[in-house]
């Protein structure tokens, strides 16, 4: 992701001693928006190598960060393709005055064109964490809390058009009642690794939350069965669906809510895209193209009106 905060090899070296590990190379990760992560080769005292993410968070407070490191370590522990932290109850550190997590790097790249037999896998480790239970101890983030924040904080930078029926579709998004689950929040092809086929690895859980099962469906959906102008591929719908059902098989309604949760899906990373900050110091991409999400959300829509008769 993004590098708003640069450290220097002595200040990774700083986090590296409180595990006995000696830093070998370092480099930023030049993706994404929300945090500072660098990719980390150190050796333990014996000379095994390790390989590591760094995670500095940038908008994250300390005091939210142990619901989700007892998250990572619970799903670790249930099974699932996930690095859990480094430390275990002393995993949260500092550095340059910002919370900070170790996690081991887990193997596989990133799937810029997914076929069926990746989006069937989307969908099964997506039903496989929404039958997961939410950390104890702690009320979990509420997704539908940030979106509502967002639409306040940004929704005067849409377009009139659009501002109507966002005004419209938020007011039937917030009215219904759906069942929560344990929910990833950003299940993009960014956050996912495979080696081929083989589903590896899930990344970046920090917009976990309580959501309903479709809204966490949808986000994957906008991302990884559509096109950069946001045409739908109804092969690759299919096979996540499939993919989910065959593990944690939906309702009726959650299938008849699915079409008004990919346009607000759509919506809710059209604002976090206008939303996001101008930072002079970041190293990388930074905000992504909101215009992305803005044709997407047009086509959302558009699948929601009725056709004439």
């Amino acid at each position: 992701m993004t590098v708003f905060t640069p450290l220097s090899n002595d200040d990774i070296q700083s986090l590296l001693d409180q595990h006995g590990l000696t830093l070998v190379h370092q480099r930023p990760i030049a993706e994404g928006i929300e945090n500072s992560n660098f990719m980390l080769e150190a050796r333990r005292a014996n000379g095994i190598p390790v390989a590591l993410v760094l995670t500095v968070f940038e908008t994250l407070n300390q005091a939210a960060l142990p619901w989700f490191i007892q998250l990572l370590q619970r799903l670790a522990h249930a099974g699932l393709p996930v690095a859990a932290p480094l430390g275990g109850a002393q995993a949260l550190m500092q550095v340059a005055g910002k919370p900070a997590l170790l996690v081991p790097k887990l193997s596989g790249s990133h799937m810029q064109r997914p076929d069926t037999s990746h989006c069937a896998s989307i969908g099964a480790v997506l039903a496989r964490l929404h039958r997961q239970a939410l950390p104890d101890g702690a009320t979990a983030p509420d997704p539908r809390q940030q979106l509502a924040r967002l639409f306040a904080d940004h929704a005067d930078a849409l377009p009139a058009a659009a501002r109507d029926r966002a005004d419209t579709l938020m007011a039937r998004w917030q009215a219904a009642s759906p069942p929560l689950v344990l929910c990833h929040g950003d299940l993009f092809r960014d956050n996912v690794l495979f080696n081929g086929e083989q589903l590896t690895g899930v990344l970046d859980f920090y917009n976990a939350g309580a959501a309903s099962a479709e809204y966490d469906i949808a986000i994957a959906m906008n991302d990884w069965c559509v096109d950069s102008e946001g045409r739908h591929d109804t092969a690759l719908e299919t096979a996540l669906l499939d993919g989910y059902q065959r593990v944690r098989p939906l309702d009726n309604a959650a299938r008849m809510r699915l079409p008004l949760a990919l346009a607000i899906a759509a919506l809710r990373f059209w604002l976090s895209r206008l939303g996001a900050p101008a930072r002079e110091q970041a190293i990388g991409q930074g905000s992504k193209d909101p215009e992305e999400f803005a044709r997407l959300f047009a086509r959302r829509c558009e699948a929601l009106t009725p056709s004439p008769h």
